[in-house]
């Protein structure tokens, strides 16, 4: 859906050839640079984009904004004249948003994102690492303990113990992405962690079968109608 949605908003579309290259292109863009942003307002008047001041969004209309130098003619009709694109129903309301707090949005989602980073690469020197005196690093110590921790928690679910929590957490985000089979991964837990994740998209994958035999037995049924 949420694709679906960013394509819808940008326009995209396959009609035409030099539209499918440059759909493409940017769909191509947003996969290998998951944090930038999807989604650039634009002023439903000028166009323009809207990257600084003031943005205008209509809580009425599904995707309209407006910027700080159409706004006010356009609320009060000072441009009618201009033709209908220049007006917008009076009924509806605005409300103001602060386009560059959305950049500080952006900006603190990289910056959690190179974080998470970090702790994987700490997750998999700690597991790795023999530790002292070989290794000096506090932080690689301290990773151990939580470790030892996890092993011996005696919380019952884990996810009620904050630091059980934490942990698996970074570790579920490793076992996304690890490469490693057959018990080989130093990490604990990502061989149980990748299992249950298998078993959640079967899980899933039969629902969706499910529901689209149903829709199907459904449709048929009133073409037979």
């Amino acid at each position: 859906q949420q694709f679906l949605t960013y394509c819808q908003t940008n326009h995209f579309q396959f009609d035409e050839l030099r539209r499918a290259k440059h759909t493409t292109m940017m769909v191509l863009f947003q996969l290998h640079n998951p944090n930038a942003p999807m989604f650039i307002p634009t002023c439903g008047v000028c166009y323009c984009e809207i990257t600084h001041g003031t943005r205008y969004h209509c809580n009425n209309c599904s995707n309209f904004d407006l910027c700080e130098d159409c706004y006010e003619p356009v609320i009060t009709n000072k441009w009618a004249s201009r033709g209908l694109k220049f007006t917008h129903d009076k009924s509806h309301c605005f409300a103001p948003i602060d386009a560059e707090a959305d950049l500080d949005v952006q900006k603190s989602r990289e910056e959690r994102s190179r974080r998470i980073k970090a702790h994987l690469e700490l997750l998999s020197h700690a597991a790795t690492c023999d530790g002292p005196p070989s290794c000096t690093l506090n932080n690689c110590a301290r990773m151990k303990e939580l470790f030892r921790h996890v092993r011996s928690c005696n919380v019952n679910p884990k996810k009620n113990c904050k630091i059980c929590s934490r942990i698996l957490t970074l570790l579920t985000v490793h076992a996304r992405m690890c490469n490693v089979r057959n018990g080989n991964c130093p990490l604990p837990y990502c061989d149980r962690i990748r299992e249950k994740m298998r078993r959640r998209r079967q899980q899933q994958q039969l629902m969706d079968d499910r529901r689209r035999q149903a829709q199907n037995q459904l449709y048929g049924e009133h073409l037979q109608e």
